[in-house]
């Protein structure tokens, strides 16, 4: 017997281990089951569009705090030191000099607009109404994402419904092939049949893996509006829930009543008002440009220079004759003044000493401007017409939506009455088919025909059930009702 050495085995040991730990990262994530309530929650939570909209509701929200802050007062410090050199004003002294000295000024001035056409105060006002704007815009993106997560969801078990028919079928078709092929090898039936029906397995097959596929695109839709960044359609399913057959009652509301209803809670028409009121505020900040405009202004500076010095006077006197009392006697006119002595003006010392304050008014009367004010108030109307425009265009699309989303409605519940009648007798047709196409009554493109009529009412019937509880639910989400299934 052969004894493997206590090496060989801690190697044998450790690449299993590693190997063991490899298929554990690569397995696939637990998989999640989502409700649709589930997933509208997260989309609105985590969904990209959604997330970017609310920057903008930011934004907006800071210009508000912005206008707002323009009625406080402006206050702003200045300083400044250089090197003169040659003929300059020496800015302390305010004499010219040829030298060399360094200089500066250090000064704090400020201001606060009194009066200016009402602009601030209406410019708060738009802002506001920016500000509550953008809050709908983003209530119109969660909307629009909610529709969406839905549509993808409907289509998901539309397609699931598809799959699973489609896999009966398969199963039918694959038990008539058995039985064929018998009754072949009894010499019943031509080959021709045998052949018929496996291409008929092979164009199953087929219609089963587009539903798969369609089921996986509609799931990475999914994932993508929820921003789910480590799923994937193998790891992500949906609950499934009972959905009834449309009835045959008339629905409980029409298209005009629905309208009524939205547009006086959808946020694309509330924010369309919003945006001519905001329209109309930039009108009147426009126009208070013709307006004089009065603010308070003040200053206060201090100067430094190295060519100023301090001047002492001694205690002795310097004598200097300047004239003759009489010229004629020759008596000299003597003027005594105290020594003069300079000496250095310190920094801190100059600018305690030349301290400066101002204050006054400006009054400021537009006249000629290019005629830049009379086309800002042109520009400003034509935007609140372009407001104006919009808002009707907003309205429009939602009657018209509104108005396709119930005829479609209606139409899905006939249709699918019409399809139910249809499936039954096609089904009728297609079992009587199937038990003389047994006997060696009729050929394989007979019970074909037969076949297909009764797969495409199959379709037909389901397609019309999907389409119908769409429709509905999405009459009443735009009535305000939560979207459930």
């Amino acid at each position: 017997m052969r004894r493997f050495t206590s090496k060989f085995l801690s190697t044998l040991g450790l690449a299993v281990g590693s190997a063991t730990m490899a298929l554990a990262q690569t397995a696939a994530p637990t998989e999640t089951v989502w409700s649709l309530q589930q997933c509208v929650d997260h989309a609105i939570k985590n969904n990209l569009l959604i997330r970017q909209s609310g920057l903008s509701v930011e934004q907006a929200a800071i210009d508000v705090k912005q206008a707002r802050a323009d009625q406080l007062p402006s206050i702003n410090g200045s300083g400044s030191h250089g090197f003169n050199n040659g003929f300059f004003l020496d800015p302390v002294r305010n004499q010219i000099q040829n030298t060399q000295i360094w200089s500066g000024n250090v000064g704090v001035n400020g201001s606060v607009n009194l009066y200016s056409g009402l602009q601030v105060q209406n410019t708060i006002k738009r802002n506001k109404l920016d500000y509550q704007a953008s809050q709908l815009d983003q209530q119109k993106v969660q909307n629009d994402i909610t529709l969406n997560v839905v549509t993808a969801y409907m289509n998901v078990l539309l397609n699931q419904e598809i799959l699973k028919t489609n896999q009966e079928r398969l199963n039918l078709t694959s038990s008539q092939l058995e039985r064929t092929q018998k009754l072949f090898r009894a010499g019943s039936v031509p080959e021709s049949n045998v052949l018929d029906l496996n291409a008929q397995i092979a164009s199953d097959e087929l219609n089963i893996i587009t539903a798969q596929n369609n089921i996986d695109l509609f799931e990475l839709q999914l994932i993508q509006m929820l921003n789910l960044t480590e799923a994937n359609p193998a790891n992500f399913s949906i609950v499934v829930p009972q959905i009834p057959d449309p009835d045959q009652t008339v629905i409980a509301f029409n298209a005009e009543e629905v309208y009524t209803t939205a547009s006086n809670r959808m946020p694309e028409i509330l924010r369309a008002r919003l945006r001519i009121q905001s329209a109309e505020k930039s009108i009147a900040i426009a126009k208070g440009g013709y307006h004089p405009s009065l603010s308070l202004v003040g200053s206060i500076s201090t100067r430094y220079s190295s060519g100023s010095s301090l001047i002492s006077f001694g205690e002795t006197s310097v004598s200097q004759q300047v004239g003759f009392l009489d010229p004629s006697l020759s008596q000299p006119l003597i003027l005594y003044s105290p020594e003069q002595s300079e000496r250095k003006y310190p920094y801190l010392n100059q600018l305690q000493d030349n301290i400066g304050q101002f204050i006054g008014i400006n009054l400021s009367v537009p006249i000629l401007n290019s005629f830049r004010i009379r086309n800002n108030v042109q520009l400003s109307k034509i935007g609140l017409k372009n407001a104006e425009i919009n808002s009707d265009i907003a309205r429009n699309e939602l009657k018209q939506t509104i108005a396709q989303a119930y005829t479609d409605a209606v139409n899905a519940q006939k249709r699918f009455t019409a399809a139910k009648k249809q499936l039954e007798a096609f089904e009728q047709a297609f079992k009587n088919a199937e038990i003389r196409l047994n006997n060696g009554l009729i050929n394989s493109v007979d019970y074909n025909v037969a076949r297909n009529n009764f797969v495409k009412a199959q379709s037909d019937i389901i397609q019309a059930k999907y389409d119908y509880i769409f429709r509905l639910k999405f009459l009443e989400f735009y009535q305000g009702k939560t979207i459930t299934l």
